[in-house]
């Protein structure tokens, strides 16, 4: 997976390429799937997830920025597909994992809302720090934990959790 791709890259006769976007990002999808739901859920599951999450990009697929990078998609469609799989099977969250959620989306089906603000989320992210947006990265779309994040980069859980807290607001205040 490459998610530097913009989403132009998976058009082919103006039409969206989804053989070629789940043969690159089906791992990638199970990785988020599989850093939110710890050992919560088998096998079957997280193949029924991924299936939704490529299907609510298809069916979505006229309101997406082929200027936008993908993978921000694949990761805002997972979350929300997971969170709601998991509330689905009565498994409660620990809500200190998720009260500094950047988003926090009732419904699957988020782009109509959304789009704008991943947008300037990118833009500003651009300006940061590469470790900046690593962190960010890793928590919001990738959802590592930030133990796991502080071990990659080696720095304290403290040091993580006081750069996504100045990244959201630096974010926030545009």
């Amino acid at each position: 997976m490459n998610d530097c791709k913009e989403i132009r890259y998976y058009m082919k006769n103006n039409e969206l390429d989804l053989e070629k976007i789940i043969k690159e990002y089906s791992s990638y999808t199970v990785t988020i799937i599989n850093n939110m739901a710890k050992d919560t859920l088998n096998n079957e599951d997280k193949e029924e997830i991924v299936s939704e999450v490529f299907f609510i990009l298809w069916k979505n697929k006229n309101k997406l920025d082929i200027n936008k990078y993908l993978s921000s998609y694949i990761a805002g469609i997972t979350r929300n597909v997971v969170k709601e799989y998991l509330r689905k099977i009565k498994i409660n969250f620990d809500i200190s994992d998720y009260e500094n959620a950047l988003y926090s989306y009732d419904k699957i089906d988020f782009f109509d809302n959304s789009v704008e603000e991943i947008s300037k989320i990118e833009k500003k992210l651009e300006k940061m720090k590469e470790i900046d947006k690593k962190v960010f990265l890793d928590f919001y779309y990738s959802s590592k934990s930030i133990k796991d994040i502080a071990k990659e980069q080696k720095i304290s859980e403290f040091s993580v959790k006081q750069r996504l807290y100045r990244i959201r607001n630096k974010i926030k205040k545009g």
